[in-house]
């Protein structure tokens, strides 16, 4: 819609009026003279005087150039003056200098007045824009350093994502430690930003940390050294099992500090699998930007990873070894797990397997020949989350529990052994376990000391292994199995189902399991379809 235009022939300023809205505008304004040598500032109004501290007093008669300081750029000085004497009209951004020598920021626009043909004064519009250049210089660094970030996590994703790739390979395909330790080393001086890398650990006999494996440093393998000699970020990384860290010039002197070494960089990384450690891993970087905090927790993964492909390799040595050691231990313990079962079934049980086991406990099978036993004290143990007849008769119950909190069988996985018989008593666990032969147990009875209260080794025996042939196939059906899937066929087993005539039909089975007969048969014929594939086409 258009606006009515109104006459205003009886409002118009006078030069007071506009004399004051000048004097007043919030914009600086000021006056230069070109027929006055070196163009000199004949008027300023309030908003100019504002902005750079100078009374009209001060400065009137001077060149507006003294506001030009030693930040000032002189391309832009230059920019302004040609301009000037080209009688152009202008705008720049320049640097220049209060009173107090404050720098700020001026948007000056500078046009020649022109009386006819003639320049009668030059006009300058002064704009403090301070805080916006500092936006802008602050928006232009964090931008700097965003592109900065990611061109640093661009190089530390190539260089973990090559590490890791190539790291899983070598665990995947490795059949023992040594190699393993060896091509691991081999793989960190390979990678671009590495210079190279140790894998050792501190002997439990000895207290000296022993190197195991070493490559693109010169120390070489099998290298023995006080732990005191070792840098400081090894110390802790030992007593913390936690990884750290130490550059040139913070480490003290030894041949495994960075210095000795020619790099920049060393970070020390725990192998540890569960509470057991299969060492440290050094690790030297070539460049300063490497190993840094993006890189740590990675390297943590890298531990934990390097670990695992251990730990697969020890197991699966040890279930294919011709011999192995046989230990007996005792734990006189009335807080263990399986003692606190038996004490509440009151009489004594055998564990008879596991379908699950993990950091959060998991799901066991026992036998007790207590019988009707009294299940709703176990439930009642803070540590039971449930509890289920598997099968009953006369002489015997089976059972399972889905516990919190693991029995003995997760130290003793975590350091290498397999649990051939467990049998508890109220107040006395005894286990039956198998190591490999180069295993130490030290760490193992250790960890089981550091758990539970008088445990004791009651014999240790090498012999040959037990019939393995039968333990791989079961080990190979039991990772095709889903937990359930597992479940169903154990519990389908203890309750006498694959017997003739069948004591128990699919429907009593559902109910112990409390799940519907549709449900246990789905998961016992995908159990039933695992078992035959695998012995058919092992």
């Amino acid at each position: 819609m258009a606006q009515t235009q109104q006459d205003v022939s009886d409002h118009e300023p006078g030069l007071k009026d506009i004399e004051r809205a000048v004097n007043e505008a919030p914009v600086g304004l000021s006056l230069c003279d070109p027929d006055l040598p070196d163009y000199p500032l004949v008027y300023v109004n309030g908003a100019w005087e504002r902005h750079t501290g100078y009374s009209s007093e001060e400065v009137l008669g001077r060149n507006p150039r003294f506001l030009q300081g030693p930040e000032t750029d002189p391309e832009v000085v230059d920019t302004l003056s040609t301009a000037i004497e080209d009688e152009e009209p202008i705008t720049v951004e320049i640097r220049n200098y209060r009173k107090d020598g404050t720098p700020f920021w001026n948007e000056l626009t500078v046009a020649p007045v022109y009386d006819g043909d003639d320049v009668a004064h030059y006009v300058g519009f002064q704009n403090d824009v301070t805080a916006r250049k500092s936006a802008e210089r602050l928006a232009q660094e964090r931008a700097e350093d965003i592109a900065a970030e990611r061109q640093a996590l661009d190089r530390v994703l190539g260089r973990v994502n090559g590490l890791l790739s190539e790291i899983s390979r070598i665990l995947v395909e490795g059949t023992d430690a040594e190699s393993v330790c060896r091509l691991v080393c081999e793989e960190i001086a390979d990678e671009p930003g590495y210079l190279g890398g140790w894998i050792g650990d501190v002997s439990s006999g000895t207290g000296m940390l022993e190197l195991t494996a070493t490559s693109g440093i010169h120390v070489e393998e099998d290298t023995t050294l006080p732990l005191e000699d070792a840098p400081l970020a090894v110390q802790r990384a030992c007593e913390s099992e936690e990884v750290r860290g130490c550059s040139v010039g913070s480490c003290s002197d030894g041949p495994l500090t960075p210095e000795r070494v020619d790099a920049r960089r060393l970070l020390v990384v725990p192998i540890t699998y569960g509470r057991h450690r299969y060492g440290l891993l050094g690790i030297y970087s070539s460049e300063a930007d490497a190993l840094d905090r993006r890189e740590r927790k990675v390297c943590e993964s890298v531990g934990k990873m390097i670990a695992n492909g251990l730990h697969s390799v020890e197991t699966t040595r040890m279930l294919t070894t011709d011999r192995v050691v046989e230990l007996c231990v005792e734990i006189d313990d009335g807080s263990a797990t399986l003692s606190q079962i038996a004490d509440a079934i009151d009489g004594p049980i055998e564990h008879l397997g596991t379908t699950q086991l993990n950091d959060d406990g998991g799901n066991f099978y026992f036998e007790s020949a207590t019988p009707d036993p009294d299940f709703e004290a176990v439930e009642a143990l803070e540590f039971v989350r449930s509890i289920q007849a598997v099968s009953e008769s006369e002489t015997e119950c089976t059972f399972a529990v889905t516990a919190s909190r693991s029995p003995p069988l997760s130290q003793v996985a975590e350091h290498g052994g397999v649990v051939a018989e467990a049998i508890a008593k109220s107040g006395h666990t005894r286990l039956t376990i198998e190591v490999p032969p180069e295993r130490d147990v030290r760490s193992m009875l250790d960890a089981l000391r550091a758990e539970y209260e008088n445990v004791m080794l009651r014999s240790r025996v090498e012999r040959e292994s037990r019939d393995r042939s039968l333990t791989d196939f079961a080990s190979a059906v039991d990772d095709r199995l889903t937990e359930r899937q597992r479940s169903a066929l154990k519990t389908a087993a203890l309750n006498g189902y694959f017997e003739w005539p069948r004591p128990v039909d699919g429907d009593e089975i559902a109910e112990r399991m409390g799940i519907t007969r549709q449900t246990f048969h789905q998961h016992l014929r995908a159990a039933e379809r695992e078992l035959a594939e695998a012995y058919v086409d092992p």
